[in-house]
């Protein structure tokens, strides 16, 4: 029997991973997390289901927790990323996780020798965006001789009714500040540059039900992998964009000016505090009202320009996974596509479907249609045309 572990298993994502985990397999699932791991898995009323409290900073305690394990999926914030792969090498267990935003990312491919030297898989950003993104850009890449570029973009539409208030926040509100103030890396002629955030807006038409959405550059972990994984296509250029409701940017943006989304310590009744954190457990701590009728759609799009052949005119290849909610346990859309993916590529580690060694991002390590099956099961579905 396959002994997964879900490091951050008690949070949204992990949640679904652990559930599909669950509703896919016969194999043991170990929840994991700093609380409420142990509550979270009697929920599952199944002796195969079990959780443990988990402090990824101590690695030696970790790579113990981790020992007789086949394959963790790290669904944790990303600034955990390194210690949780620094326990894996330890315990000798593969690894996967949802994403490093650029910077983390870059840092988590200099364990590549490590990891392959001992004969271990890490697969980086097996989420929605990076990961199914990542996947679909591989594949779209083989309609091509040369690709001109690869640009990313994600739009959402929620139609939900609700009683009560709502979550302020679609994920972790640290993940979101850093993406509404952290400079967005953009590939242009060949050269990594870094614009300021929420710039490059632009009017994008999805798929119905979304509809037309005004998206911007955000830093996000493809543009850390795409511009090497694609060399010998040739790529010059490529970005990522994201949509949200403007009253949503404009309630983020408020929220950075007043200050209180800083991570550096500060003194308050003779305490120090993050205030970014203590804005995270005030999130966190909201009550949230009952939802009457759950129905959102998210789209994650790649579109790729280049030659099909020598001397052929520039060509446009446009590629959708659209997901949506799954109202019987209370999972979004973008919960879905962002949860369910880890699950679907640790399961294809563990029937020994994925053998490449080392720390690689999804891109060309992924089977492709494998993937792409797994994903139509779960309510998502590829569509592409030339545009």
């Amino acid at each position: 029997m396959t002994r997964f572990i879900v490091v951050g298993g008690t949070g949204m994502m992990g949640r679904v991973a652990v559930r599909d985990l669950f509703e896919t397999t016969k194999d043991e699932i170990v929840i994991a997390a700093r609380s409420g791991a142990e509550e979270a898995a009697k929920k599952y009323k199944n002796e195969r289901v079990s959780g443990i409290e988990l402090d990824v900073k101590d690695q030696d305690s970790t790579a113990r927790i981790f020992k007789d394990t086949n394959i963790v999926l790290n669904c944790a914030i990303y600034y955990m990323n390194l210690n949780v792969m620094q326990a894996c090498l330890k315990a000798g267990v593969h690894y996967l996780d949802l994403g490093g935003l650029f910077h983390m990312t870059k840092k988590q491919l200099a364990l590549n020798a490590q990891f392959k030297d001992a004969g271990l898989t890490a697969i980086l950003g097996m989420g929605s965006t990076p990961g199914i993104t990542n996947v679909l850009a591989a594949y779209g890449s083989r309609e091509f001789e040369k690709i001109e570029s690869i640009d990313i973009k994600v739009g959402w539409k929620d139609f939900s009714k609700r009683i009560g208030p709502e979550s302020p926040v679609p994920y972790a509100i640290a993940t979101l500040v850093d993406e509404f103030t952290e400079k967005p890396a953009v590939f242009q002629n060949r050269k990594m540059k870094f614009v300021e955030p929420v710039s490059g807006k632009e009017k994008i038409k999805f798929p119905k039900p979304i509809g037309e959405q005004t998206a911007f550059y955000t830093l996000h972990s493809e543009l850390a992998t795409f511009p090497q994984s694609f060399a010998n296509k040739g790529i010059k250029n490529a970005s990522f964009r994201v949509s949200f409701d403007d009253e949503f940017v404009n309630n983020i943006l408020y929220l950075v000016s007043t200050g209180i989304t800083k991570k550096e310590l500060t003194e308050y009744n003779g305490m120090k505090i993050s205030p970014l954190d203590f804005l995270a457990r005030t999130i966190a701590a909201q009550p949230v009202g009952k939802v009457k009728k759950l129905e959102d759609y998210e789209c994650l799009r790649v579109e790729i320009r280049g030659l099909i052949a020598h001397g052929s005119k520039l060509k446009a290849l446009q590629i959708d996974c659209l997901a949506k909610s799954y109202p019987k346990y209370g999972f979004a859309a973008g919960d879905i596509d962002t949860g369910t993916p880890p699950s679907i590529v640790a399961q294809m580690i563990a029937r020994g479907e994925i053998t490449d060694l080392g720390v690689m991002p999804s891109e060309f390590h992924v089977p492709e249609q494998k993937f792409f099956k797994e994903l139509n099961k779960r309510g998502m579905n590829i569509s592409k045309r030339w545009v």
